[in-house]
């Protein structure tokens, strides 16, 4: 499937309703349904759920990338690892609404190319979009490394979508919202059909959070911020998954939440489920693979949307591959 057919009420209501004609109102009335992420578009071959590509992995780091905006002149897709906590996991966090940026406990504040903190390295993209208006699209991971915030303190689940949504417009966001329309959860809206093409796309972000927390179970955060705001929410969440079963039930995901994941993160040695969860219409990214042209293709011979690489500039020598 690759279209939404829509048609007035009245139109169907004016059908004469015999057998034949009740089998076509069910038709056009699932596919209304059914397929809310794929908008009628022709001659679009490249969905986004069928792109395979080389994302960076830490690339915020000094010795990856002189700056964000070097990185995005090879790669759409970014990491940012957030921490609340200065050094180590103290009593100091960061003051207000924001997170230091850095990939180690023992480093102490803000340790990355922009020299600042997520608002600043979210800041320095949005600037790069602007001057790029038609740009592919970018999916940006916020990998989070510690717990949300309590009920009385900052670094909230709503205050990283307030962060993000005073940084970048919300039409420029392709949000879970986008996702949804006239469905109850994200995936009965990705079943069966294909998402938006990466030309539709053009000019979007897509903001995905992953659980890399040392302490607690795996995946809870990610519950709390489906918890707290639900339908509401401008960051799709991906669990990291190590078994085929956790494809329909990711650990330390409610029933409900569940309902409402359709990305997940894999180590490399469980780059296997990577065609499962394809074959749902899921995306699925895959880190700490062997970073050589070789290992690239495997993965993307089996449908690994994300491969997550430090040296990322190896993107020059593959670029994106069409999965159909």
């Amino acid at each position: 499937m690759g279209f939404i057919f829509r048609f007035p009420l009245s139109f169907i209501c004016l059908i004469q309703i015999n057998e034949v004609n009740i089998f076509l109102v069910f038709f056009l009335l699932l596919a209304c349904v059914c397929c809310a992420p794929a908008k009628g578009r022709a001659g679009d071959t490249l969905f986004y759920n069928n792109k395979y590509s080389v994302a960076c992995h830490n690339c915020y780091e000094k010795k990856y990338s002189s700056s964000l905006e070097e990185a995005l002149a090879y790669t759409s897709t970014l990491e940012l690892d957030i921490w609340d906590s200065k050094y180590f996991l103290g009593k100091k966090k960061y003051q207000g609404t924001d997170w230091f940026v850095k990939h180690s406990l023992f480093q102490k504040g803000n340790k990355n190319c922009v020299g600042g903190s997520l608002r600043m390295c979210l800041t320095e993209i949005e600037q790069w979009t602007r001057k790029n208006p038609d740009h592919d699209v970018i999916t940006i991971y916020i990998d989070k490394k510690e717990g949300w915030g309590s009920k009385k303190s900052a670094r909230r689940p709503e205050d990283l979508d307030n962060l993000i949504s005073s940084i970048f417009p919300k039409t420029s966001i392709y949000s879970p919202q986008e996702v949804l329309l006239e469905n109850d959860n994200l995936r009965n809206s990705v079943h069966g059909c294909n998402w938006p093409s990466t030309k539709e796309l053009k000019g979007k972000l897509i903001f995905v959070i992953t659980d890399a927390t040392l302490l607690g179970k795996k995946n809870k955060l990610l519950n709390k911020y489906l918890d707290n705001q639900q339908n509401n929410s401008l960051c799709f969440v991906a669990p990291l998954i190590k078994k085929n079963s956790e494809i329909v039930e990711p650990r330390g995901m409610s029933k409900q939440n569940t309902n409402n994941v359709i990305f997940y993160n894999l180590q490399y040695k469980n780059a296997g489920l990577s065609s499962a969860i394809s074959s749902k219409n899921f995306i699925n990214r895959v880190y700490n693979s062997p970073e050589t042209l070789a290992t690239i293709n495997a993965l993307a011979d089996r449908k690994v949307n994300f491969i997550a690489l430090h040296n990322y500039k190896l993107s020059n020598n593959c670029g994106s591959r069409d999965g159909n």
